[in-house]
């Protein structure tokens, strides 16, 4: 046998060796994982909490992974959102989902922004609820509403109810009539008797993009989804004052958005806002954001519209609100 022919039988049989290792390696990887005790996924609630989550202690199991996309769903939505958008009914929509289960999320046209309008009354919400968790009397305070104007009257969907001139309200029921009737003068009223700072502080606090150098302080899905991801989670109000914020929003007087394309009695803590630009209110913004408390898994969803019809874009986010939760109910969430 020559040097050169050695040489061949030596390579072989290391290769021979090597890929014997390599069998016998994940031999033993599996007969491990065959005999050792499976780790599942533990997860410690508490009780007595109807709106913001219940978990407080999570531990997945080992190999899971909060990266992959487990909303094959989002396809679906995506179809349905170009098919809308056709320049005729609307000209943009953008779409926010995500699982309040274990996280995972997808946004449609993420980078597009709007003026969020009245969705901004849930900040003022939060500010007068911060107060109110260092001193519960706040809630009790009482203010005067003495305006001649009805801020309320230029709303294309407007509160059932609103606030009489020349009566005092308390800080909780003028919270009750921005958030649950989006009434304008309530919000004003509350504004106006807050520190700028502390609107500031809640959208700082809450890693909420702030630009109030912007005019209208417009936003992205996913910059306005913050909010409720904090209050579901109570990481910034106090679990008491998150369940308080909630029960309001779950009051909502806009039964035709998100509501509408859920079956009856399922639980929506949402907002809504509407803006009209343009020489002759052409250019009309509908937008609403909220968390449906579906019996399967609560998530949010919240979807941003621009186009030239209220009622068109209202039945916009019905059918988006309806697709994502037939998918949701069919158990389209891989876990």
């Amino acid at each position: 046998m020559n040097l050169k022919s050695a040489s061949r039988n030596i390579i072989a049989l290391c290769l021979c060796v090597s890929v014997f290792l390599v069998a016998l390696g994940w031999h033993a990887h599996d007969w491990y994982l065959s005999i050792r005790k499976p780790i599942k996924e533990r997860r410690v609630k508490a009780e007595g909490f109807g709106f913001t989550s219940p978990l407080l202690d999570v531990e997945l199991p080992e190999g899971f992974s909060v990266h992959s996309e487990p909303l094959p769903f989002k396809y679906k939505v995506a179809d349905l959102v170009n098919q809308l958008t056709d320049g005729t009914r609307v000209q943009s929509i953008s779409v926010y989902y995500r699982d309040l289960g274990d996280g995972p999320w997808f946004d449609l046209n993420h980078d597009l922004e709007f003026n969020p309008a009245s969705m901004m009354k849930v900040p003022v919400m939060i500010a007068w609820l911060k107060r109110a968790e260092k001193n519960p009397a706040v809630l009790k305070q009482t203010f005067l509403f003495n305006s001649t104007t009805d801020l309320s009257s230029p709303q294309n969907f407007k509160p059932q109810k609103t606030l009489v001139a020349g009566n005092r309200y308390t800080v909780a029921t003028l919270l009750e009539f921005m958030i649950s009737y989006s009434d304008n003068n309530a919000s004003s009223l509350l504004y106006n008797n807050m520190a700028t700072k502390e609107l500031n502080a809640v959208l700082d606090g809450m890693d909420i993009t702030n630009r109030p150098d912007n005019g209208n302080n417009s936003t992205t899905v996913h910059g306005y989804s913050g909010f409720f991801r904090i209050l579901y989670n109570a990481s910034f109000l106090n679990r008491e004052m998150s369940e308080k914020a909630l029960q309001l929003l779950s009051h909502e007087d806009f039964p035709k958005g998100i509501s509408a394309g859920v079956p009856k009695g399922v639980v929506v803590a949402a907002k809504f806002g509407e803006f009209e630009s343009g020489s002759h209110g052409e250019k009309k913004q509908l937008h609403e954001f909220g968390i449906v408390y579906h019996p399967k898994g609560h998530y949010i969803l919240g979807i941003m519209t621009q186009g030239k019809d209220f009622e068109q874009q209202t039945e916009i986010i019905r059918d988006v609100s309806a697709m994502v939760y037939r998918e949701v109910d069919t158990g389209a969430i891989i876990k």
